[in-house]
């Protein structure tokens, strides 16, 4: 599982960062975790103002804007995106 951290605060990425990996390990989830935070791309995307947003998979989620993502919602939604990538996999593969 590959998740994007879309955000220009390099304290708020990296207090992100260790809560996704923490959560990854936690859910026994491998994967990697990088970020963007570069303010034209940010703006390409039009996530401008609305930082943190994470990205998996080219889809967007993000909670409040400005605010850090902690370890409990981390687990939450990588849960949710496990359980979903197990429901589109094909019959007898795990």
């Amino acid at each position: 599982m590959n998740i994007v951290i879309w955000d220009t605060d390099s304290s708020r990425i990296n207090n992100i960062e260790r809560n996704l990996r923490m959560a990854m390990k936690q859910l026994g989830i491998s994967g990697r975790v990088s970020s963007m935070s570069e303010p034209p791309l940010l703006g390409r995307q039009g996530l401008l103002g609305k930082t943190p947003v994470l990205e998996h998979n080219g889809l967007y989620w993000s909670l409040s804007p400005g605010e850090e993502i902690h370890l409990e919602q981390c687990l939450s939604l990588l849960t949710k995106l496990r359980n979903l990538e197990k429901q589109k996999r094909p019959e007898g593969m795990s």
